[in-house]
């Protein structure tokens, strides 16, 4: 079968759409997580493990867990060693190449599945281009496919990290930009949709000299981060154990 990736022909293993470290917290006593859709369409229940998929070749697979595996370090260290500024707080010595592919791979790989707990994401010529950058370890400038993140309020916190809700396009552009938004790892995600997003400050995405921002959410994020966390109780889909 093809590899989605490097598009050669070789055997295919089941690729986890979202590292599996992402979903530690949502796990319940028989080491199972929640499924999680507000739309009655999708399919609901339990999983033993991540959304898994058959998309890449044990090669590919492999460079995307070494991004992985650095992502994983930078965010168990995450609020031990940001520096509060105002808005945001800011983490340094990031290092922009692995974080940054890591960024774009979480989007591409939504993108690319056909695992119905995923919102349909259609990135049209993006998807080659990110797939081209990622082939090639190429984390581009940083504006280029660039993702905020969000850090929420101290009363949803412990909710944030009870649950993933997967990328889905934003009702409106940011900038004439789309944009698709996610929550998972307990942050609020922005994943511009853009290889020449020079408009949208660059003070706002990780940069080349390691300095990873992390923002306080606004009114509209901290309301869809709310309504999220109700609709997911109100339907009994929150690990009460976590």
């Amino acid at each position: 079968m093809t590899c989605r990736l490097c598009k050669e022909n070789r055997p295919l293993r089941k690729s986890h759409i979202f590292p599996e470290w992402l979903y530690t917290p949502l796990y319940n006593d028989n080491h199972q997580f929640f499924v999680f859709s507000t739309n009655e369409n999708k399919k609901r229940g339990t999983r033993p493990k991540g959304i898994y998929e058959k998309l890449l070749c044990p090669e590919c697979e492999q460079r995307f867990g070494e991004w992985e595996g650095y992502a994983r370090n930078v965010f168990y260290d995450l609020s031990l060693s940001g520096k509060d500024i105002g808005n945001r707080i800011v983490v340094s010595k990031i290092k922009y190449t692995p974080f940054k592919l890591f960024q774009m791979s979480l989007i591409w790989r939504a993108s690319i599945s056909n695992r119905p707990e995923l919102h349909k994401i259609n990135l049209g010529p993006h998807g080659e281009r990110i797939r081209k950058m990622l082939l090639e370890a190429n984390p581009g400038e940083i504006h280029k496919y660039g993702s905020i993140l969000m850090l929420p309020p101290a009363s949803l916190k412990k909710i944030m990290r009870e649950f993933i809700y997967p990328p889905e396009y934003l009702p409106k552009k940011i900038d004439g930009h789309a944009a698709c938004r996610a929550a998972f790892g307990g942050l609020f995600w922005l994943f511009i949709i853009s290889n020449h997003s020079a408009r949208i400050p660059y003070d706002l995405f990780l940069s080349k000299d390691g300095q990873l921002p992390v923002f306080k959410v606004g009114d509209q994020a901290i309301k869809f981060m709310e309504q999220l966390a109700l609709d997911f109780s109100k339907a009994g889909m929150l690990n009460e154990q976590a």
